[in-house]
């Protein structure tokens, strides 16, 4: 009887240890890749221009499994965003995250390199059809 109380002590702090373990698993911060790509470029995002000295901007775009996974943390929808319900829309200040079934999940958001600050993302006009 002792020695099954022993056991499942044992078990006990084996099961801790695990659960311990795969907790830390998931606070390890791992870089991982994304499939994107990005726009340099200067002006404005409605009347762009070469980028210069002074005045030079990026836009991202993100796009697939990484896009998916900031759409899901962004929810829920923005309503009332587009008349039509096949894109979907989701924003947190200059992020902007969209869904739709012809291109799957998208990700926009940019930054000012001459000032560091954080714009919009999405060079092109955003349209809703």
């Amino acid at each position: 009887m002792l020695t099954l109380k022993y056991v499942w002590s044992g078990i006990a702090v084996v099961a801790a240890c695990l659960l311990a373990t795969d907790s830390l698993a998931i606070l390890q911060l791992i870089y991982r890749d994304f499939a994107g790509k990005y726009l340099l470029y200067g002006g404005y995002q409605d009347d762009m221009v070469a980028p210069v000295t002074g005045d030079n901007k990026i836009a991202f775009e993100i796009r697939d499994r990484s896009a998916k996974e900031l759409f899901d943390m962004l929810g829920p929808d923005l309503k009332d965003a587009c008349p039509s319900q096949s894109l979907r829309l989701r924003q947190r200040d200059m992020l902007l995250c969209t869904y739709n079934k012809q291109n799957g999940y998208r990700c926009h958001f940019g930054f000012d390199l001459s000032t560091g600050l954080s714009i919009g993302g999405l060079a092109k006009p955003f349209l809703c059809n």
